[in-house]
């Protein structure tokens, strides 16, 4: 029997309706690669293209380079970004949180901005119900209570948000807000789900849930304010003047005199991940490099020669200005990322595979299985 006007018939035959996938690859477009022995209990894993996305993890080291992408369910705690750019930056808000706050070291002249982005994130998410203002009172802070938190630089936080000081950039404000000694009130940057640390070229920092290791910023070549980082294992070696003792007087000045006063502090880098820069901040030979650095993780933006003015004019890499550096220092391994999105994932594959003498020593943040090598694939099953 037809149904009233305006209800529509049903029958026991009805189903409900689906949307159509788009077609796409069945292979992740998130990479990883295990780091050469000795290291390879170290895995990096991530996704990088320019002007789209760039982050990568490193589990081991509760680790984070640039924010870009959420590249799985993990939320490391040491968050290093090389510069502002929202292909770097993007995602930053969505690594912070109050019940274990990370540490996010950037350039120290980004450090508001971010700062005003992250905040401004969170009143977003509130639909605009609530204000910095009452920010500010939800963190329900008392001038008489300290957080003994550790700052790099009392600069390098939130701006002041006294009463009649609410979202103050006046660095003049700051200092008297702030008592220099690395300590600051409860609640002061408002959300307190984040410290932030500005750096500039040549600091180093440990990581604190990682106290064997540091990170060294070191200033790259780009458009705005950009660092990289070399990140270095911490250990003790024994003294040159002890190296030719025997094992047992060893021992008999180790149990006297204890091991710290037969060894010595040493530092050996392990990887430096750069920032967008060009090839200028590799050729010059930093000392790391020199000196044998395992991996180097560095952008590659554009490969062909007819793009030459656009690196410049971007100040990114040109694979023809790298490539020196890569056949000078043949023991380092360079993971080359951050390819221009005029390449596809194929036509940067071929680049490299096709190169008529290709270094031995490089990784192409890339598929190595090209759309032919996929389809003679599907078709063998």
């Amino acid at each position: 029997m037809p149904g009233k006007e305006g209800e529509r018939e049903t029958t026991s035959n009805s189903k409900p309706r689906f949307a159509t996938p788009l077609p796409q690859s069945p292979r992740s477009d998130i990479l990883e690669w295990r780091f050469p022995a000795p290291y390879s209990q170290y895995v990096l894993t991530g996704r990088s293209r320019a002007a789209w996305h760039t982050s990568f993890v490193i589990p081991q080291l509760n680790l984070l380079l640039d924010a870009g992408l959420v590249v799985n369910n993990l939320r490391p705690k040491h968050i290093f970004l090389t510069h502002g750019h929202s292909d770097h930056t993007l995602l930053t808000p969505c690594f912070v949180t109050r019940a274990d706050r990370p540490d996010i070291y950037c350039p120290k002249e980004m450090v508001w901005a971010l700062e005003a982005f992250i905040s401004s994130k969170t009143l977003l998410n509130k639909g605009g119900l609530i204000t910095a203002d009452d920010l500010e009172a939800a963190a329900d802070w008392n001038e008489d209570e300290v957080d003994e938190v550790e700052v790099e630089d009392h600069q390098a936080q939130a701006p002041s948000q006294n009463k009649g000081q609410a979202g103050s950039t006046d660095p003049a404000q700051a200092d008297r807000d702030w008592d220099g000694k690395g300590i600051r009130p409860k609640g002061r940057t408002s959300l307190d789900t984040h410290v932030i640390h500005g750096l500039t070229d040549g600091e180093t920092i440990p990581l604190r849930r990682a106290q064997t290791f540091t990170a060294t910023a070191f200033a790259c070549d780009h458009t705005v304010p950009c660092l990289g980082y070399v990140f270095g294992l911490n250990s003790r070696r024994l003294r040159p003047e002890y190296r030719d003792l025997p094992g047992a007087k060893l021992k008999e000045l180790r149990q006297a005199q204890g091991a710290e006063a037969i060894t010595a502090p040493h530092l050996t880098p392990l990887f430096a991940f750069l920032g967008d820069t060009t090839a200028a901040t590799l050729s010059v030979g930093p000392d790391w490099l020199q000196d044998g650095i395992p991996v180097v993780i560095t952008e590659c933006s554009f490969l062909f020669e007819e793009h030459r003015a656009q690196a410049e004019k971007t100040k990114h890499t040109l694979w023809a200005d790298l490539e020196p550096v890569v056949r000078r220092f043949p023991h380092t391994t360079f993971v080359l990322v951050h390819f221009s999105m005029r390449y596809s994932e194929d036509s940067v594959r071929r680049f490299f595979a096709e190169l008529p003498d290709p270094p031995a020593n490089i990784v192409v943040w890339a598929d190595g299985e090209g759309e032919d090598d996929v389809e003679a694939s599907r078709a063998a099953s």
